[in-house]
């Protein structure tokens, strides 16, 4: 009854088979990550034209099966056979050797159609022949490494797959089903008139079971199917955790990007009332130093003139002297002020004499004992620096010590200049009370922003560390194509 039954329906059969090898290869199609973490989402593409292709071939047998056989319909079988075949041997290989040559296996398969084309152009029946070669050597081999392929995958490639629920059962199942498909596939081939498909075939498996072969392939690759879905389930919470984590860092970036720009702001609006401090403090003492030193001098000028008609030389040339020192006067409060815009020996003399020059006068001022210690090579980077990045270097080395003054209760301050595996280190440290962590990177510290701003620009880095009861360090690291002129 059965025998009949399956006689009857093989069209059926053979709809049904194809329709499940062409299910499992769109969805791997569809449903696939070439971008995945996982080796296999980025290979397992060829599984899937594997199975599109072997469908497509199946429903061809079928319509031979309904309209008849033709030569253009056998060799278009013939090729959706080897290509599909060829596509399972790669993803095969690729599955059991993670570390092979690029190009390797195509040149391996290639070798093999040409191989069966050589032989079976050689026999009386090319198509009967090739098709059974290209499952012996395509189609069983193709199978056997693709579900040995699974099972190595398993334990050697990805640790994370062995975390997701029921994973060793899915892929040991999974590699159970290819290898039994291709000794189904691969061993019970059509019948051939040389060994073993003149022994076993498929009328041999007919006869001895009474069930199409087809039929048993189908389940097995049916369950393959199933579970292949399974594991691309996987790749699907690959995608929603990526999601969820690139929606957390653009959450975090939005926030970084928010305190960055309160902290640009703070440093523009600080940035500002410095520069308008700045203007203030120049015209006052434009106004009150140099415009009272000068007021002086046009008065004793004009007491002068009076008086030069009555009076003797003597109180002439003292009126003069007078003059002089009044002239000396003003053009020392002049340097002064020039020299705080701009210190004239960074120009002059370089970066080392300001940075030496700008210790001895902080020491002078403030009474905290300053010293700065280099060597040669440290001299000839120093020497190397353009005029920007010898500005930014004096700019923030006067902020540090600037610092000190105000905030750290020190006694003494020393910054020390040396090269360490091809970086220039500028390192700053006091004996004051050491800053405190929370305050280094806190927006409201607008002078430790502007340092940091200004060594940022120059594609620096600095470091700051402090520990209480033992002051503060301050490191600056320059590239050695950071001294470049």
């Amino acid at each position: 009854m059965a025998h009949i039954f399956f006689e009857h329906d093989l069209d059926v059969i053979y709809f049904v088979y194809g329709l499940s090898f062409f299910i499992m290869g769109y969805s791997i199609l569809t449903q696939c990550k070439p971008n995945s973490i996982y080796k296999i989402g980025q290979i397992i593409w060829l599984l899937g034209l594997f199975g599109v292709l072997h469908g497509i071939n199946e429903w061809l047998d079928m319509w031979v099966l309904i309209k008849g056989r033709t030569k253009a319909l056998d060799y278009t079988r013939w090729i959706f056979l080897i290509v599909s075949y060829c596509f399972l041997m790669d993803f095969g290989l690729r599955m059991c050797n993670s570390k092979m040559k690029q190009g390797f296996g195509l040149k391996f398969i290639a070798f093999i159609v040409a191989a069966i084309a050589a032989i079976s152009v050689q026999s009386d029946n090319f198509l009967v022949t090739s098709n059974i070669l290209s499952r012996y050597f395509l189609g069983l081999t193709g199978s056997l490494l693709t579900g040995a392929g699974f099972i190595m995958y398993y334990y050697r490639e990805d640790d994370n797959l062995k975390n997701a629920s029921n994973m060793k059962y899915k892929f040991w199942t999974l590699a159970m089903s290819f290898l039994i498909y291709g000794i189904l596939g691969g061993i019970i081939v059509p019948k051939g008139d040389f060994f073993p498909s003149n022994i076993l075939n498929v009328e041999w498996f007919h006869s001895l079971t009474n069930l199409p072969v087809r039929l048993i392939r189908g389940i097995f690759i049916t369950i393959s199917a199933l579970n292949i879905g399974s594991i691309l389930s996987t790749f699907q919470r690959e995608t929603n955790y990526r999601l969820e984590e690139a929606l957390a860092n653009r959450k975090v970036i939005e926030e970084e990007l928010i305190t960055s720009k309160g902290q640009l702001r703070s440093f523009a609006t600080r940035l500002q009332s410095l520069i308008e401090k700045e203007r203030t403090r120049i015209a006052r003492e434009l106004h009150d130093d140099l415009g009272q030193s000068l007021t002086s001098l046009k008065i004793d000028i004009d007491e002068l003139l009076i008086s030069n008609a009555s009076a003797g030389r003597t109180v002439i040339i003292s009126q003069i002297h007078d003059i002089e020192k009044s002239i000396d006067t003003i053009i020392d409060r002049m340097h002064n002020i020039a020299t705080e815009l701009r210190p004239s020996i960074l120009d002059q003399l370089g970066l080392l004499a300001a940075i030496e020059w700008q210790a001895r006068k902080f020491e002078q001022r403030t009474g905290i004992k300053c010293s700065v210690r280099y060597n040669t090579k440290t001299t000839l980077a120093l020497g190397n620096f353009s005029a920007e990045a010898a500005t930014t270097l004096f700019r923030v080395f006067q902020e540090a010590i600037t610092n000190v003054c105000r905030h750290a209760n020190a006694n003494k301050v020393n910054a020390f200049m040396y090269n360490r595996d091809g970086v220039l280190v500028i390192k700053i440290v006091d004996d004051g009370i050491g800053i405190e962590g929370h305050k280094i990177f806190d927006h409201n510290s607008l002078g430790l922003l502007g340092m940091r701003e200004r060594v940022a620009m120059c594609g620096w880095h600095m470091e700051i560390k402090g520990k209480s009861g033992m002051g503060t360090v301050v490191k600056i690291f320059i590239p050695s194509a950071g001294t470049e002129g």
